[in-house]
């Protein structure tokens, strides 16, 4: 048996096969989530609905506690600017900033282990306790990872740096 066109007819086969084939592969494994994306398809949403839902509420509880200490530290008393906008703060901010990139480049060129990088850390943060509560510490806490993932001694999680601002007081 001679086929006329036999590239044509493994072409179709091909394509036919691989369609029998990823048509079970997505019968089978995605078959929940084909059906939730049909069902959301057909439902018309709003913003607002499709913002809450995507929260739990422990989570969305937890956003809610996390946001009240900037709000607080963000409001004006009387004629004086928010905190985060007072130069005095900043220029403590980044003094703070500076004194810590020197200290944490110097730990981790004589491989100081984390439990004294903390210490170190508390004993540095225990003459800025101004900047605890404010927008500023977010900073700082942000600076300390960016500073220990840049030389990659020392990692720390969430929990530990705040941590050290917690043990100053």
């Amino acid at each position: 048996m001679i086929i006329e066109h036999p590239w044509k007819t493994y072409a179709i086969v091909a394509v036919l096969s691989a369609l029998v084939y990823y048509s079970f592969l997505g019968w089978r494994f995605f078959l929940p989530d084909i059906k939730a994306w049909m069902k959301k398809r057909k439902q018309p949403t709003s913003r607002q609905s499709i913002a809450s839902a995507t929260l739990i509420p422990a989570e969305s509880e937890r956003l809610d506690e996390e946001r009240i200490p900037f709000l607080e530290s963000s409001q004006s008393v009387g004629d004086e600017p928010p905190i985060w906008q007072n130069e005095e703060m900043f220029e403590k901010a980044q003094g703070l900033m500076a004194h810590l990139a020197s200290e944490i480049k110097e730990a981790h060129q004589k491989s100081y282990s984390k439990q004294d990088l903390l210490l170190m850390l508390q004993m540095i943060l225990k003459d800025y306790i101004v900047l605890q509560g404010t927008a500023f510490q977010t900073a700082v806490n942000n600076y300390i990872e960016t500073e220990c993932a840049r030389y990659g001694s020392i990692h720390f999680s969430e929990g530990e740096t705040i941590e050290v601002w917690r043990k100053v007081v």
